[in-house]
């Protein structure tokens, strides 16, 4: 069924277009205050002067749509925007991350660079929506604010924002921009497949992309390092940390190196192939070289063979075997620790462990079907800090209980005032981009090959989904590029070159037409070759060495795709 996604409460303003040549001065930003604009109430408006490395900028704080839950809590969904008097007359939305809750407060770069600047807190504030039985998930008990988690908050926000930006400089933007990582990336795509209008370049990077589907492969992969933990927490469950060692670990990432480096036709610590990767843990078992056990061996082909029910029907992607493996960010997300606390306090357990059962499962926190690790469960309390849910192991026995045939398919359910699924509200792998495409607008996604949380191969294969809705590779690319980083994890870190412009690139694509074949990524301090610089190429097209030149720069390579560099392997086509 094709679902309704227009506004609620307020409609959406078309407000991207060329501006004249010349404009009248910005109106008195005091002037804005206690006015109401596309359905936001503004209560502050203050004009800032320069210092503190911001700009001098009119700063507004306003808010949409205050009301109480069905929970009893006070909800409403506020904007933080930010416009500077020297106006490039763009405009900039910043996403979030987590699951929202926090403001933000709307300094990135690019208001230094004369864009107006918005952030959002999704529809809810972690500072009050919290109680001592869920901590900053309570808003998961409320079916609206779900829904402005998922995609209604943002999008009223961007519209007000807009609007509030062609009142103050008395005409619209030229162009409009979304970037964002994470659940910002996730909101990225939301705007481009729910609200196509809206934005003429957007950057999603590492995009939790149908989340709902990837917190149920984080309870998976918590359980899978269960079986594999060698100590219990004070709080009576496995101790997740104790499944691998660093040391471990990094033995791990340094057999993926030596069975796939080489696979891109260049050893060079760096995992470029890797659909051709074909790495066995075993080979570290006891019947290999014996620095992992047998049960070690066991997580680890059930973490990265993805998640699956009783019957093997993937419930999300694997992953790529990527030295990305061995890296603090990694570690965090999969086993932890991330505090130096007793319990579990990886992000798995904490913030995974938290959203799942709150704001994904309908109903929220639902009793558990139960597995061999714990019986069924419900969460009875947060923690003993609700502003950091999760501590002293609170969520764990749910996560360990969570049953892949009776409780994954509670992300699909609808129940009593919850009328959306949590696939309704935050699934984002939609392929329908006619409206985006004919609109002119432009998207890169990028994706960290090592990323332990949002799967490659689960933004691979969404795209490769689009290239075949859309007609092909050369139609796709004229809207939508997908970049994955080797050795990258979330949003950054791992042994990889982590630094690159992707926003430069969009606006570039948007504003003059250039499409980029390549993003130039930088290895920064703390990787294994500081200063390395590297093409990250348009997928499917991968970074090859030209055969000299220094392996350190970029320009020693070039962007291949996997058929061309068959045929460069075969001896066809070369040119000497």
């Amino acid at each position: 069924m094709k679902r309704d996604y227009r506004l609620q409460g307020a409609s959406v303003l078309l407000l991207l277009g060329a501006a004249g040549a010349s404009h009248a001065a910005p109106i008195a930003c005091n002037s804005l205050l206690n006015t109401t604009i596309e359905g936001a109430t503004i209560t502050t408006a203050q004009l800032n002067p320069a210092g503190g490395g911001l700009p001098d900028h009119c700063e507004v704080l306003a808010v949409i749509n205050p009301r109480t839950g069905i929970d009893g809590q006070p909800y409403a969904i506020k904007l933080h925007l930010r416009m500077p008097t020297a106006w490039n007359e763009r405009f900039y939305f910043q996403g979030g991350g987590g699951t929202d809750g926090n403001l933000g407060a709307a300094t990135p770069a690019q208001l230094g660079q004369g864009y107006a600047v918005v952030s959002t807190d999704g529809g809810h504030d972690s500072g009050v929506n919290h109680t001592p039985l869920a901590g900053s998930f309570q808003f998961g008990f409320d079916p609206q604010a779900r829904s402005d988690y998922g995609y209604n908050a943002h999008a009223l926000v961007a519209s007000a924002a807009q609007a509030i930006t062609k009142t103050y400089y008395r005409h619209k933007p030229k162009f409009s921009y979304f970037e964002g990582c994470s659940e910002g990336g996730r909101e990225g795509l939301m705007f481009s497949q729910r609200y196509p209008e809206m934005f003429d370049g957007i950057v999603a990077g590492n995009p939790g992309m149908d989340l709902p589907k990837a917190a149920v492969a984080e309870a998976w992969d918590s359980q899978a390092f269960a079986a594999a933990a060698r100590t219990m927490t004070p709080f009576g469950n496995p101790d997740l940390a104790s499944s691998f060692t660093p040391a471990e670990l990094n033995a791990v990432g340094d057999a993926i190196l030596l069975a796939c480096d080489a696979q891109d036709g260049l050893v060079d610590g760096m995992v470029n192939n890797p659909q051709a990767c074909r790495f066995d843990p075993a080979t570290l078992g006891p019947s290999g070289s014996g620095v992992l056990s047998s049960a070690q061996v066991t997580a680890l082909e059930k973490v990265f063979g993805g998640a699956k029910n009783s019957k093997g029907k993937s419930l999300y992607a694997g992953w790529f075997w990527d030295p990305g493996v061995a890296a603090p960010g990694w570690r965090v997300w999969k086993i932890g620790p991330l505090l130096p606390v007793p319990g579990n306090t990886s992000l798995n357990t904490t913030l995974g462990g938290g959203a799942l059962p709150f704001i994904f499962t309908t109903p929220p926190n639902s009793a558990t079907g139960g597995t061999a690790l714990k019986p069924t469960t419900v969460i009875t309390k947060a923690g003993p800090n609700p502003g950091f849910a999760g501590l002293n192991d609170a969520f764990v026995p749910w996560v360990l209980s969570f049953n892949m045939d009776l409780d994954a398919p509670k992300i699909f359910a609808e129940t009593g005032n919850f009328k959306e699924s949590a696939m309704d509200f935050m699934g984002t792998s939609s392929t329908d981009y006619g409206g985006f495409r004919t609109g002119g607008k432009k998207m890169i996604v990028y994706s960290g090959q090592g990323d332990p949380v949002f799967s490659s191969k689960y933004h691979i294969k969404w795209y490769r989904n689009l290239v075949d809705e859309q007609g092909g590779l050369d139609n796709t690319q004229r809207f939508a590029r997908l970049f994955v980083v080797p050795g990258m994890n979330h949003c950054g870190g791992g042994p990889a070159t982590s630094q690159f412009d992707a926003f430069s690139s969009v606006v570039n694509w948007v504003e003059h037409g250039v499409a980029p074949a390549s993003l130039l990524g930088t290895a920064p301090a703390g990787t294994p070759w500081p200063g390395r610089t590297r093409p990250l190429c348009a997928f499917p097209a991968q970074a090859r060495y030209v055969g000299h030149g220094s392996i350190e720069v970029a320009s020693s390579f070039v962007c291949v795709s996997p058929r061309e560099d068959e045929r460069h392997r075969n001896g066809e086509g070369d040119d000497d």
